[in-house]
C-alpha cells in the first residue's frame, strides 16, 4: 500500500523541472509563452519539455496575458469589415450583411461572393424552410459551392418561369443544383418566364399546377438572388431573356437594376412596363413577405443597382465585398 510520502506523478514532474534556456532570460513565463504562441506546441508537450503540469503551463500563459507579455487582438481588417456591415445595416434597413474583404483580384469577385454566400446560406438553414430560388450566374455559382448536405424536409423552389435560351444558368438548373447539394425536395416552375400576351400569362397562372405552384412560394422562408445592374450590356440580353428593346424601355423609365423578377429606379421604386404583363415570377407583395431574402453580389458597377434594390427593400440580407459595402454607405450618406 503506498504510503503517504510517495510521489505522484504532477510530483514527479515538478521533481524534473527544467532550467529555462538563458536565451529567456531565466524567464519561465516567457519561455512558455513562446513555445505556445510563437511555436504552436500544444499545452501537455510544453509540460513535458517544461517538467512541469499541464495546469501549471496553464496559469503561465495565463500570467504572461496578465503581464502584458502577450498582447491579443482581433484582426483590425475584420473588426474594420464588421464596422461596415453594421454601418450600413444602420444605413440601409437591412437585417443583416456579410461582408467579404475585397480580393486584389477582381476577376475573382463573383466567385469569392458567390462561396462566402454558400456558406451563408448553410449556416443560416433549418430544417423545414422553404427556400425560393431566382437564376443568374452568382446564383449558379452560389450552389456549386454548396457543401453536400442531407436535408430532405427542405424545399427549394423556382421562383420564376424557365427560358427558351439554353444558358448555363437557367431558374431550371440553379433550383435544381441548390436542391441536389441540400439532398432537399426541388419543385420547378413548369412555365416559361416570358409569354406572348397578358391574357396567355393569366391561363397559365389559372392552371392548378401552376396555382400551386405559387401557393407554395407563399410558404417562403428563404429567397436566394443576384442583382444586376442595367447600364451596359446585361445578363438579361446575354442570356436570351429579353429583347435590348424591351430592356431600354425599362432604361427609358428610370430603371437602374433588376433583382429576383423586378426592375427598379434609383430611390427603389419599382419600374413597370408590358413586359411585367407578360412575366411569371413571383408576386412581389409575396416577395416581401418572405422574412429572409437574400442577396448575393458585389462590384463597383452594381453599387447603383445594389442602392436601388435595397431602397426597394427587395432584400433584407446582403452578402457583397468591402469595397461594395463601403461605397454604398458613401451613397448613403451622399443622399441625407
Amino acid at each position: 500500500m503506498p504510503g503517504k510520502h510517495d510521489k505522484t506523478d504532477e510530483d514527479s514532474r515538478h521533481a524534473t523541472r527544467r532550467a529555462v534556456p538563458s536565451r529567456f532570460g531565466m524567464d519561465e513565463v516567457l519561455w512558455a509563452a513562446w513555445l505556445y504562441y510563437e511555436e504552436g506546441q500544444k499545452q501537455d508537450k510544453i509540460a513535458d519539455q517544461l517538467g512541469i503540469s499541464r495546469a501549471s503551463v496553464f496559469n503561465l500563459l495565463q500570467k504572461a496575458r496578465d503581464e502584458g507579455i502577450v498582447n491579443i487582438s482581433i484582426d483590425p481588417s475584420r473588426i474594420a469589415r464588421a464596422d461596415v456591415a453594421l454601418e450600413l445595416c444602420e444605413l440601409s434597413g437591412l437585417s443583416e450583411c456579410y461582408v467579404l474583404p475585397t480580393p486584389q483580384d477582381p476577376a475573382t469577385l463573383a466567385n469569392e461572393i458567390s462561396h462566402l454566400g454558400a456558406r451563408v446560406l448553410e449556416a443560416r438553414l433549418q430544417a423545414d424552410d422553404t427556400i425560393g430560388v431566382a437564376w443568374g450566374r452568382t446564383v449558379l455559382s452560389l450552389s456549386k459551392h454548396l457543401t453536400s448536405m442531407r436535408h430532405p424536409n427542405i424545399t427549394v423552389a423556382q421562383i420564376t418561369g424557365s427560358a427558351v435560351a439554353t444558358f448555363d444558368f437557367s431558374p431550371v438548373l440553379c433550383t435544381t443544383n441548390i436542391a441536389d447539394r441540400l439532398s432537399a425536395r426541388c419543385v420547378n416552375l413548369h412555365a416559361p418566364g416570358v409569354v406572348s400576351t397578358a391574357q396567355v400569362k393569366d391561363i397559365l397562372l389559372n392552371e392548378p399546377e401552376i396555382r400551386n405552384h405559387f401557393t407554395l412560394l407563399q410558404q417562403c422562408t428563404k429567397t436566394i438572388f443576384g442583382v444586376t445592374q442595367l447600364d451596359g450590356e446585361t445578363l438579361l440580353e446575354q442570356s436570351g431573356f429579353m429583347s435590348d428593346a424591351a430592356l431600354q424601355v425599362y432604361r427609358d423609365l428610370g430603371a437602374v437594376g433588376f433583382a429576383a423578377g423586378y426592375f427598379f429606379d434609383a430611390e427603389g421604386q419599382i419600374v413597370r412596363s408590358e413586359f411585367d404583363e407578360r412575366h411569371i415570377t413571383m408576386a412581389l407583395d409575396d416577395l416581401l413577405n418572405v422574412p429572409e431574402r437574400i442577396c448575393i453580389g458585389g462590384a463597383p458597377q452594381k453599387v447603383g443597382a445594389i442602392y436601388g434594390m435595397l431602397q426597394a427593400r427587395i432584400a433584407n440580407v446582403l452578402v457583397t465585398d468591402e469595397t461594395t459595402a463601403q461605397s454604398l454607405i458613401d451613397h448613403y450618406k451622399q443622399r441625407t
